[in-house]
């Protein structure tokens, strides 16, 4: 059970056990802190780089990056070449007031415009004064870090690489003025194996063509015949030839029955044959 002023005690405990040590304070401003390498101070900007291509603009989440450019039209390089237009850089502004410091805009520049310093003294004593425009950014490049040193046992990039390469190419001899350098002779083709020659066909007998057999005549099909009365229009028509003959139009055969009413069937009923015969039915109704 805890005796009351237990929580005073080890309070006080505390206190005398750091009074009796040395205080270690760094002196600001006069002493600067040791910060890490890669530390988040604030976003530098080489303006060379800048394409003015709004990316950095369009994914800050607090939309404090303000951008402004204008197009000019560079002349050609070549004669009959096309002149082009490129995006100039008016401003660019952060404003630290609301800035998180969240790294997406540097993680984006697709052309390495924009870098982390370790520099944090850009305080003010007016909040409207935290807006640095591209001036004071370009200041803080010099306080950019280089880039971690890569792995010993790693591959070399490419763009140096590459770059030592074409240094270590041998300068190309010039050319002495109105004088061209002979072509090598190009090595002459291998012969290509000649085709096999075909066999001869045997002689036709006499060297005539024989002759193809006669196609057998095709028989006429029947057409249909003219009615009687495109028959007349062309009898009366003038300067018509003769009237072609009609032939007769067959006979229709007699159909039994028809034209006649048609009879409802007869009743097949004792009573019906017994009234069809002229005989009266009983009239108790028994057999007659």
């Amino acid at each position: 059970m805890a005796f009351p002023g237990a929580g005073l005690a080890k309070g006080l405990a505390v206190t005398f056990r750091t009074m009796t040590r040395r205080s270690v304070t760094q002196q600001y401003p006069d002493v600067r802190p040791d910060l890490p390498p890669r530390s988040r101070g604030v976003i530098a900007l080489l303006e060379e780089n800048c394409t003015v291509c709004m990316l950095c603009a369009r994914e800050c989440p607090d939309w404090c990056i303000y951008i402004d450019s204008h197009k000019e039209t560079v002349p050609p390089k070549e004669e009959g070449a096309r002149a082009r237009q490129r995006n100039v850089l008016d401003r660019f502004a952060i404003d630290y007031s609301l800035c998180m410091y969240c790294g997406i805009c540097v993680e984006v520049c697709p052309f390495d415009a924009l870098f982390w310093s370790p520099e944090f003294e850009y305080s003010e004593y007016d909040i409207a004064e935290l807006v640095h425009e591209k001036d004071r950014l370009r200041e803080w490049m010099g306080t950019v870090p280089p880039p971690p040193a890569l792995d010993d046992r790693g591959e070399e990039p490419k763009e140096v690489s590459g770059a030592q390469k074409a240094l270590s190419k041998p300068a190309r001899p010039a050319r002495p003025a109105g004088e061209r350098p002979e072509r090598p002779a190009r090595a002459e083709r291998a012969e290509r194996p000649a085709r096999p020659e075909r066999p001869d066909r045997p002689a036709r007998p006499g060297g005539e063509r024989p002759e193809r057999p006669a196609r057998p005549e095709r028989v006429a099909r029947h057409s249909p015949s003219p009615s009687p009365r495109a028959t007349e229009q062309q009898a009366t028509e003038p300067g018509a030839g003769p009237a072609a003959e009609v032939p007769p139009a067959p006979e229709e055969t007699a159909i039994p029955g028809a034209g006649q009413p048609v009879q409802p069937p007869a009743d097949t009923t004792p009573q019906a044959r017994q009234a069809a015969a002229g005989d009266e039915p009983p009239a108790d109704g028994g057999p007659a």
